[in-house]
């Protein structure tokens, strides 16, 4: 090492310097890379395995690694670039930005518009050409599952981009709030999961495969995770957001008119769900811009990372032990229920996000500052 170290007078000492920059620079260029596909992977993770979907063809199905993947990759880190780009940071902004996520749901997969299976059944009824159930996937599974959760646990992993969100580190503090909603996930994830699970068997094959891949790319992002600014992991720059829009703009349109033709509704009903994102997008607008508080507690406890742990876990293995009743009328009963509450809820949260906006933009006029977690309440 002393090789390296600069010394004055000595040009040697100078290149040597400049190559050493310049390898560091070129392994955290690496390390972000690295850090977005891990951060890919937890989204699908929490959008495709805690939800079961794409647990039946297997994660290392090429429909999932070619399409479903980058699906939630694109939409994710599209979403999370607009956020900090337009200063909408906040939790409200945040689900707001994970309800205009969850539209995909209508043009790409045509899910809201004709059931689960594409067959225009839709699995417990509807509120008007909408499936009950179905839309939830817009307003509550997500913009929490997709969105908010993954970008919690990536706050987790990279602690300084609790600059950007500090809001999100209460789901890992002692507040009951926070404990009620960790304990909630879990118990409604886990009969969903099991339910599409497949068995146990493969379960259990799906659940290996990606923790083995979680492993292994937190290893390779590690330098990415530890740096000072983990901006760069979740803000795209010019070149590659563009390159996310059009990939998003062909996704859209190849799959509107080649993923189930059939389910497309009048256009009446497709003109309609504009209004969804007239209403995510107002309340976005209402919405004050937050700057990064350089103050905000950007540090990690050890306690955090192990609660994710252990409810990553309880997941799991409740998930495991269910799977084994997936057939089994046992599991339908709270998996209606659980629909029920995400629906109305979904529609509590959207109000509540629109009136929170609301009420800033017509305040007093004052730009309310990025909330940082108070430090007893996170300890």
């Amino acid at each position: 090492m002393s090789g390296l170290l600069p010394v004055s007078g000595h040009p040697e000492s100078v290149l040597s310097k400049d190559a050493s920059e310049g390898t560091m620079s070129e392994n955290a260029g690496t390390g972000v890379l690295f850090a977005r596909v891990l951060v890919g992977l937890v989204v699908l993770i929490c959008a495709e395995v805690f939800s079961g979907a794409s647990l039946g063809m297997g994660l290392w199905h090429p429909w999932t690694i070619l399409l479903t993947y980058w699906l939630y990759f694109a939409h994710f880190f599209f979403f999370t670039t607009l956020a900090v780009r337009t200063g909408r940071t906040s939790l409200s902004c945040l689900y707001l930005w994970g309800v205009l996520f969850g539209l995909y749901e209508s043009w790409i997969t045509k899910v809201i518009w004709c059931g689960y299976n594409g067959d225009g059944k839709f699995a417990m009824g509807h509120i008007g050409p909408y499936g009950l159930s179905e839309i939830s996937m817009v307003f509550i599974f997500h913009p929490v599952a997709s969105f908010i959760l993954p970008l919690a646990v990536t706050c987790l992993l990279c602690p300084p981009l609790r600059r950007l969100f500090p809001e999100l580190a209460w789901f890992t503090s002692k507040t009951r709030g926070a404990q009620f909603v960790r304990i909630y996930l879990v118990l409604s994830f886990a009969p969903v999961m099991a339910m599409n699970s497949g068995g146990p068997i493969n379960l259990a094959l799906n659940l290996a495969m990606a923790i083995i891949l979680l492993l292994v790319l937190l290893r390779l992002a590690r330098p990415a995770l530890s740096s000072a600014d983990g901006r760069r992991i979740v803000v795209f720059g010019r070149r590659g957001f563009a390159g996310l829009c059009v990939y998003l703009a062909l996704l859209y349109g190849v799959a509107y008119v080649a993923v189930r033709p059939a389910g497309r509704p009048a256009i009446g009903v497709q003109l309609f769900t504009f209004v969804f994102y007239g209403l995510a997008i107002g309340g976005l607008w209402f919405h004050r811009r937050r700057e990064p508080q350089p103050e905000a507690r950007t540090h990690v406890e050890k306690r955090e990372l192990h609660l994710i742990t252990v409810l990553f876990a309880v997941l799991l293995v409740l998930a495991l032990v269910l799977s084994a009743l997936r057939r089994s009328p046992v599991l339908y009963a709270p998996i209606a229920v659980n629909f029920i509450i995400w629906t109305a809820l979904g529609f509590v949260l959207t109000a509540l996000s629109l009136a929170k906006g609301i009420r800033e933009s017509f305040g007093n006029g004052e730009t309310p500052r990025q909330t940082a977690i108070d430090e007893r309440t996170v300890q």
